[in-house]
């Protein structure tokens, strides 16, 4: 009912309706090496695999590709640092 009562209010448009009026995609590619820390990460992950393993086991295969992702893309997530703080407070 309350759907009948704001129908006329609202705005719908569908995707087929605007997308004549959308400016075409454009992907950049940007590639960065990777830091210290991440090519350390990375050469770590890449020697751990046992290339037997990954042909038998496709889960496994997607495992392995989701923790190089990680690694390249957020590696606080694969390994935790300390914190370390620049300046201590004393009081």
């Amino acid at each position: 009912r309350l759907h009948m009562i704001l129908k006329p209010f609202m705005l719908r448009r569908v995707k087929k309706d605007v997308e004549h009026e959308m400016a075409p995609k454009i992907e950049v590619q940007v590639n960065c090496p990777l830091s210290v820390r991440q090519r350390k990460l990375y050469d770590a992950l890449k020697n751990k695999i046992n290339m037997k393993d990954l042909l038998t086991n496709t889960e496994n295969l997607m495992n392995i590709v989701m923790q190089f992702r990680k690694v390249c893309n957020h590696p606080e997530i694969f390994e935790r640092r300390s914190v370390d703080q620049p300046y201590s407070f004393i009081q």
